[in-house]
C-alpha cells in the first residue's frame, strides 16, 4: 500500500474478495467490483495481492507425495506451427506439480511450479526444495525421477502392457493439473509466459485453503507485511530494452493518424518517437471506461404519476397507560404474554398510585 492513491477501504475490500472468491477473479472483474476507473490500477492492485499469497517460510511437503509434470500449449511467433514433440519445450509451458496424500485417499497440500525443461537436474531440485527427507515419492517411469536423495521412490511404468492410465495411477496430481487448466481458461481465458509463476502461486494458495476460507484474508494480510513494498516496475520489469528491440513492432500497433502526428512532433522538437507519442497521448481526450458508475440504475424507473416518497417510516404514537386502562385493547389482558412488559409495568404503577 506504500504510496497508493486508492482509498484504504478499497484495498481491504479487494483483499477480501480475492481471498474468499473460490475461483479467483480477473482485473477487469475486480475493477467493476470495487469501482476503479483505471484498469491499470486494478491490474496492479491484483498483482500486489498475488505477491502476498506465498509464505517464504512455508513448510515442505511430507509423507506420501505424488509428483508429475504437464504442459500448457503456448506458441510464440518464432516457434513452428506444429510445436515440439514429446518432452520438447517448444510451443508449450512445462509445469511440475506435487501433492500430499493423506490417509491414502485424500489430497492435502500441493505445490505447482513452472520449469524451463523437465530434465533430471530440474526435477531433482524441485523434489529437494519442496519435500522433506524420508518422503515417499510416487512418480511415473520417467528416469529423471530415479534415486532422489534421502527420499523413498516408487515408480509406475505407465507404458507397459496392460498398464493403467496416468490419471488413475497418479490420481490427485492429474486432478490438480486438470483443475488448473480449467481455472486458467475459465477465469483468465488463458495464461501467458511472463506471469505464469504468479498464477501458479495463486492456484496453490486457493487449493491449500479450499477448506478454510475464514483464514485466507488473515493469511494474505499477514504475508503482505512480510514481503514488504512491491512496485509497478518490480512486477513488469524494465521494458526499455524490450521496447528498443521491438520498436518496429510497437509502432505498427499505433494508429496511423496518431503516428503521423507523432513523427511530425518528434521532428520539430528533436525528440524520440516514443516520447512524442506519450506527449500526444496526454494532449488527446482519452476515452476512459467508467466502470465505477453503472450504465443503468439498480431499481426500475417509477411509473407515470407515482409520487416519490423518501420519508422514513414513522411509528404511530404510543398509547398512554390511562388509555389502555379505559378500554382501548380491552380484550387483551394486562397480564397476557402479548402485552409489552413496559406497558404492563406502567399500568401496574398507575394502579398502585391511584390506590
Amino acid at each position: 500500500m506504500h504510496g497508493t492513491h486508492l482509498p484504504l477501504r478499497k484495498w481491504f475490500l479487494a483483499a477480501y474478495l480475492v481471498a474468499t472468491h473460490s475461483n479467483g477473479m480477473s482485473a477487469l472483474q475486480l475493477q467493476a467490483k470495487i469501482g476503479i476507473a483505471s484498469y491499470k490500477s486494478a491490474w496492479l492492485l491484483l498483482h500486489k495481492l498475488r505477491r502476498a499469497m506465498v509464505d517464504p517460510t512455508r513448510k515442505r511437503l511430507s509423507g506420501v507425495v505424488e509428483i508429475d509434470e504437464t504442459n500448457i500449449p503456448y506458441r510464440k511467433r518464432t516457434d513452428p506451427v506444429t510445436g515440439g514433440q514429446g518432452r520438447s519445450p517448444i510451443g508449450k509451458m512445462v509445469l511440475v506439480g506435487a501433492v500430499e496424500i493423506e490417509d491414502k485417499f485424500y489430497a492435502g497440500r500441493m505445490r505447482l511450479q513452472r520449469v524451463q525443461v523437465a530434465d533430471r537436474e530440474t526435477l531433482q531440485r524441485f523434489i529437494r526444495d519442496n519435500t522433506t527427507p524420508l518422503t515417499e515419492i510416487i512418480t511415473d517411469g520417467y528416469r529423471a525421477y530415479e534415486r532422489p536423495p534421502e527420499r523413498k521412490h516408487k515408480a509406475h511404468n505407465l507404458s507397459g502392457k496392460n498398464a493403467l492410465p496416468a490419471h488413475i495411477v497418479l490420481k490427485w496430481v492429474h486432478r490438480i493439473f486438470s483443475n488448473f487448466k480449467r481455472w486458467a481458461m475459465g477465469t483468465y481465458h488463458g495464461l501467458r509466459e511472463k506471469h505464469i509463476d504468479i498464477y501458479c502461486n495463486e492456484f496453490v494458495f486457493r487449493w491449500n485453503r479450499r477448506r478454510s476460507f475464514q483464514t485466507s484474508i488473515d493469511t494474505m494480510l499477514g504475508l503482505g507485511q512480510k514481503i514488504g513494498r512491491v512496485t509497478w516496475r518490480g512486477i513488469v520489469g524494465d521494458t526499455r530494452k524490450w521496447k528498443a528491440e521491438h520498436s518496429e513492432q510497437v509502432l505498427k500497433m499505433v494508429d496511423p493518424s496518431r503516428l503521423k502526428r507523432a513523427k511530425k512532433y518528434a521532428f520539430e522538437n528533436g525528440m524520440d518517437i516514443f516520447d512524442a507519442l506519450d506527449d500526444i497521448r496526454r494532449e488527446e481526450e482519452r476515452h476512459r471506461y467508467r466502470r465505477d458508475k453503472p450504465r443503468r440504475p439498480v431499481l426500475p424507473q417509477r411509473r407515470v404519476g407515482e409520487e416519490r416518497n423518501t420519508r422514513r417510516y414513522i411509528h404511530p404514537p404510543r398509547l398512554s397507560p390511562s388509555e389502555i386502562k379505559t378500554g382501548y385493547l380491552s380484550h387483551i389482558l394486562i397480564g397476557s404474554k402479548i402485552m409489552s412488559p413496559r406497558l404492563k409495568s406502567a399500568v401496574d404503577g398507575k394502579a398502585k398510585a391511584s390506590a
